[in-house]
C-alpha cells in the first residue's frame, strides 16, 4: 500500500510537473550532484552519453559538479534559454550580497565581474575574474538584439575602457553587483538610466 502511495504521488508529480523522463529529455535541463558524471546522467535519464557530452560543449566531462545545468539531447533548440534561465536562478539567489571591490565570495561580497564569473562558472563556464576580459568573450550583441543571459558593459565608471558587467534579464533589466545607489547585488533599469546611458560599452554574448 505505501509503495502504492508513493507512486501515485510520484506518477502525479512528473505528469503535472511535465518532466516524464520522455519530455524531460527534449524540454528540460538537468541540474547535477556532486555525484554525478555524464555517464551516471545518461543511465539515470535513459539518454546516450555521446549525445549527452554533445549537447554540452561548453561544460568539461572532468568537472561536473552540483549546481552544473546539464542541457539533455533533444532540447538542443532551447538550450540557449535553459542555461540562461540557470544561471540567472544562480545570480538570484545572491539579492543584497554586500558590492566589495574584489569580491568573488557567495553571501559574502561581491564585485561585479567577480559576481559574473560565479553565476556563470556554476554552470559550467570558465570566466576569469574581470570584467575587461569578460568583454572579449563571446559574440557582440546589438542592443536591439539583447536577449536574457547576455552580458553587458560599462566603460569609464571608475577607469578607462571597459570597467562593469551586468547579466541582461530581460524587460530592460539587469542583475549586478552594482556601487549606484546600494551597494549590493541588485536588479537595476539599464537604459533611460542617465548614468548607464552615458557609460554604455556595449553586449556580448556566451549563451548559444
Amino acid at each position: 500500500m505505501k509503495r502504492f502511495v508513493i507512486s501515485t504521488v510520484l506518477a502525479g508529480s512528473l505528469l503535472f510537473g511535465g518532466i516524464a523522463s520522455a519530455s524531460a529529455a527534449s524540454t528540460n535541463p538537468y541540474l547535477a550532484t556532486d555525484s554525478d558524471t555524464f555517464w551516471s546522467i545518461s543511465q539515470k535519464l535513459n539518454v546516450n552519453v555521446s549525445d549527452l557530452i554533445a549537447a554540452n560543449p561548453q561544460i568539461d566531462p572532468q568537472n561536473v559538479h552540483a549546481g552544473v545545468s546539464i542541457n539533455l539531447p533533444g532540447s538542443q533548440a532551447k538550450g540557449w534559454e535553459a542555461q540562461a534561465d540557470a544561471i540567472i536562478a544562480t545570480g538570484m539567489k545572491q539579492l543584497g550580497t554586500p558590492y566589495v571591490f574584489g569580491g568573488d565570495t557567495p553571501y559574502v561580497a561581491f564585485d561585479c565581474s567577480g559576481f559574473v564569473q560565479y553565476a556563470f562558472n556554476e554552470n559550467g563556464f570558465d570566466l576569469l575574474h574581470s570584467s575587461s576580459l569578460q568583454s572579449q568573450m563571446g559574440t557582440p550583441v546589438d542592443k536591439g538584439d539583447l536577449r536574457k543571459g547576455d552580458l553587458v558593459f560599462l566603460q569609464g565608471t571608475y577607469t578607462s575602457g571597459v570597467s562593469h558587467v551586468a547579466i541582461y534579464l530581460g524587460n530592460n533589466q539587469v542583475l549586478q553587483a552594482g556601487t549606484m545607489g546600494t551597494r549590493e547585488v541588485k536588479i537595476s533599469t539599464l537604459f533611460g538610466t542617465p548614468y548607464y546611458d552615458e557609460h554604455y560599452w556595449g553586449a556580448r554574448r556566451l549563451i548559444n
